[in-house]
Order: C-alpha cells, then sequence, then structure tokens
C-alpha cells in the first residue's frame, strides 16, 4: 500500500480547486487532498495536516492573498520548507527569486493543462524525497581507485576533499588528462554521453566524496544552486584544459 501523500489545494475557484483535487487522487498514488477556499483556512489546514505540497491559486480573498500565504508559509519554522505550485503566472514579487531557484517553488500558466501539471506535481515531489535522502559518502586513500575506463557507470561524485587524477591508456601509454579538485564533479560525464567511464581515476591523497546516483543527478543540479555551480565550474575547467592540449 502506498504511503500517504498529503496536498493542500487553495483556490478560490471551486471548479478549479475541484478539477485539481480530482487530477491528484486520480494520478498520484496515495494522494490525500484537503482542500481550502482562502489563505487563512488553507494555513490553518496545514497546520493541522503538514502536506507534502501547496497548490495554490493568488488570488484567495482580502483576508489573506496567496502571495501572503507563500510569505507566511516560508516564515514558518514547521511548514517553511514544504514546495509550492503556484496555478499563476510569475508574479512582481522579487521576494519569491530564491524559492524558485531552489525548486521549493514553481509557477504554473493559466489555462490549466493537465500534462503540465501533473508533470510538475511528480517533480517536485521527486525533488523533495531527493533532498530528505542523505547522499552516501566515499572515503579514499592516496593511490586508490575510483573506476577504470570502460566501466559502467552507475553514479557521479561530488570531491569534497582531496584530489584526484584521471588518465586513459592510448596505444600502451598512459596519458594523464588531469586533476579533479575539491569542489568539482567526476564522473558526470557517463551521465551525459550516456557510455561507460571514460578514463581512470585515481586519488592523489586522501580523499572524501558524495555519492549521486545518476538518475537524480539532473534534478539535483537544478535543486541545488551550488551544486549546478560546481558543475559548470568542472565542465568549464576541463574545456579550458581541452583547448590548451590543442594549442
Amino acid at each position: 500500500m502506498a504511503d500517504k501523500i498529503v496536498f493542500v489545494v487553495a483556490e478560490a475557484e471551486h471548479a478549479l480547486c475541484t478539477e485539481v483535487a480530482n487530477l491528484l487522487k486520480t494520478n498520484i498514488e496515495g494522494a490525500v487532498v484537503y482542500t481550502a477556499s482562502e489563505g487563512y483556512e488553507a494555513f490553518s489546514k496545514m497546520q493541522n495536516a503538514p502536506p507534502r505540497m501547496l497548490v495554490t491559486g493568488l488570488d484567495l480573498g482580502k483576508k489573506m492573498s496567496g502571495i501572503e500565504l507563500c510569505q507566511r508559509l516560508a516564515a514558518d519554522k514547521v511548514l517553511g520548507n514544504t514546495p509550492v505550485l503556484v496555478l499563476s503566472d510569475v508574479p512582481d514579487a522579487p521576494d519569491f527569486a530564491e524559492d524558485r531557484a531552489k525548486g521549493r517553488m514553481k509557477f504554473l500558466s493559466m489555462p490549466l493543462d493537465k500534462e503540465a501539471f501533473l508533470s510538475a506535481v511528480r517533480n517536485m515531489l521527486q525533488v523533495e524525497t531527493i533532498k530528505s535522502n542523505a547522499f552516501g559518502t566515499l572515503k579514499l586513500a592516496s593511490g586508490d581507485i575510483l573506476f577504470k575506463e570502460g566501466q559502467p557507470a552507475d553514479r557521479a561524485f561530488l570531491v569534497k576533499s582531496g584530489k584526484l587524477q584521471a588518465s586513459r591508456t592510448i596505444d600502451g601509454q598512459v596519458v594523464m588528462l588531469g586533476e579533479v579538485l575539491a569542489g568539482e564533479f567526476v564522473g558526470e560525464m557517463a551521465h551525459i554521453t550516456g557510455e561507460p567511464r571514460s578514463a581512470d581515476v585515481k586519488a592523489l591523497d586522501a580523499c572524501e566524496l558524495i555519492e549521486i546516483p545518476l538518475g537524480t543527478l539532473d534534478l539535483l543540479v537544478f535543486s541545488k544552486p551550488t551544486w549546478t555551480k560546481a558543475l559548470l565550474k568542472t565542465l568549464c575547467r576541463r574545456l579550458r584544459e581541452a583547448n590548451l592540449k590543442r594549442k
């Protein structure tokens, strides 16, 4: 039996509120949906039964608008990390920029596109699940092999500390490709290309790495700005090194 996934749907338009609730109940396994027509009611229901996600419109009446509901939610110590899917174009509200960048809040333009709505709900739930799970760490001693060229790949790594060396064997000769430093990714090319490992990688000193299953890498990068920066840093440095070798 599927675990319960509690949603709160806040929408003043009764027909839309009912449509959204029915979509969730029909298409999301284990969905339990509480509905509200205005902001105070929605926030009260969230306090009584903390949901996995809030789906809200912005026009919820004068007592507490949708924007005010989102602001109050973000400030709450218990509910502050609840994902929010807003059924509206992005408003002129700069205080939501950080929430959008972190993937905690998403806006969906109206009229309601059922497939886009369900896709957004599933993606946000998956991101939340990934964030709630601790990633494994891997420790290597100097000289330890992380992986070998040609091996199948099921994960990438983010280097927390230490330094690694990437190399390939070409015509019987070992060719050094470059070093992988703390704060950079290694093994991500297998995710990008869908191919086996393209190089040997070994530790040059004591290393600690975060293990990231390849199936979660895309969602993680888009939900963790610091990891996005780390991946871009890694790819840019490798491109720069490749260009220098061509000269």
